[in-house]
């Protein structure tokens, strides 16, 4: 019953996705990758030099990290038991984290489970609509406001969609994002980060 209920008021207080304006067209071939920090994964991008999906002040960077999670866990890093076992049993509210880099995250985040697969432009176009619609984004069709730089991360978080719960973690958001944008994967029962990793088994090992 108790999880019904909390489906319910997530599926009611949930705002429906805003609007997107597609990044422009570009030629070639681009990396995507999905790196698992022990707990948690991100979609890490190489991003195309006329796409501005990074952070304030980085718009242009050439590899963006996205990640997406609890606001109190993630952006307010208030990682005590009482603050996961919250995040895990009640819809809470979520935030979407944008960065910038300058080196590939092999480079970044040396040592750390890390899977690369390469994708055709349209798959990437396809990937940057659906990541794009994690956060909240004003009528003109640009991201809301990023809250106020956390001492805790470089990049920049911005208030997410979505409602966090423990079925719908972040490494559950990592693979339904790939899914949604046409990857053949299954975000069905993904919770922990190698569950997320193992659903990833046509992408190549980064060593």
């Amino acid at each position: 019953m108790y999880p019904a209920l909390c489906w319910l008021f997530i599926e009611a207080a949930t705002p429906a996705p805003g609007p997107v304006v597609p990044p422009p067209e570009v030629a070639g071939r681009y990396r995507v990758w999905v790196l698992g920090y022990g707990y948690h994964t991100a979609i890490f991008m190489e991003q195309p030099r006329s796409w501005k999906l990074g952070p304030p002040g980085r718009e242009a960077a050439p590899f963006v990290e996205f990640a997406w999670g609890d606001r109190g866990w993630f952006y307010d890093s208030t990682m005590s038991c009482l603050s996961g076992a919250n995040a895990i049993l009640l819809p809470s509210r979520s935030v979407y984290y944008v960065a910038g880099y300058d080196e590939p995250p092999a480079r970044a985040w040396p040592g750390l489970p890390l899977l690369e697969r390469e994708f055709s432009v349209q798959e990437l176009r396809a990937l940057a609509m659906v990541l794009e619609r994690s956060v909240l984004r004003t009528t003109q069709g640009a991201r809301v406001e990023a809250l106020p730089p956390s001492p805790e991360y470089d990049g920049r978080f911005f208030p997410g969609r979505e409602y966090y719960i423990g079925w719908n973690s972040c490494n559950h958001w990592t693979i339904a994002t790939l899914e949604q944008a046409g990857q053949e994967v299954s975000a069905l029962g993904v919770v922990t980060q190698d569950q997320a990793l193992s659903r990833l088994k046509s992408w190549r090992t980064v060593k």
